[in-house]
This record gives structure tokens, sequence and C-alpha cells, in this order.
């Protein structure tokens, strides 16, 4: 009588829960990048030309820098 194999089955399970709260954890990454850069552009909008307005310009550079565009792209291709 041939074994059932529920150690395999319970890995692959395993590891597409682990995809998913990948895409989950990308996911709100982006969008909490979005909504820093959303926040720092109206207060560019608000902020006159001198160092305030140059530091949030720098700021703006330095998050728009580490988006994770390459885990989102990698995540959209591990879709469940």
């Amino acid at each position: 009588m041939p074994k059932s194999k529920p150690p395999r089955r319970r890995k692959i399970r395993r590891g597409n829960d682990l995809r998913v709260l990948m895409i989950e954890g990308v996911r709100s990454a982006l969008a909490l990048n979005d909504a820093i850069l959303a926040k720092i552009d109206d207060q560019l909008g608000k902020t006159p030309k001198g160092p305030a307005r140059t530091a949030l310009l720098a700021w703006r550079a330095e998050v728009k820098s580490h988006r994770p565009c390459l885990l989102e792209s990698r995540a959209d291709a591990m879709k469940p």
C-alpha cells in the first residue's frame, strides 16, 4: 500500500503562504512609499525657495531612489 505524502503538500502550502506574505508586504511598502511621496509633493507646493525646499527635494530624491521596484516586478511574477 503506497504511502501518502502530506509533508510535501505542507511544504508547498507553506511556500505559497510565504509568497503571498511577500507580495502583500511589497504592496504595503509601495503604498507607503507613494503616500510619502504625495506628502512631500504637497509640501513642496507650499514651500518657498530656500534651504527648506532644497532639503525637501533631496528627501524626495532619496525616497524615490529607495522605491522597491525590483521587488514589485518579482512579486508580480510570483502571483499565486
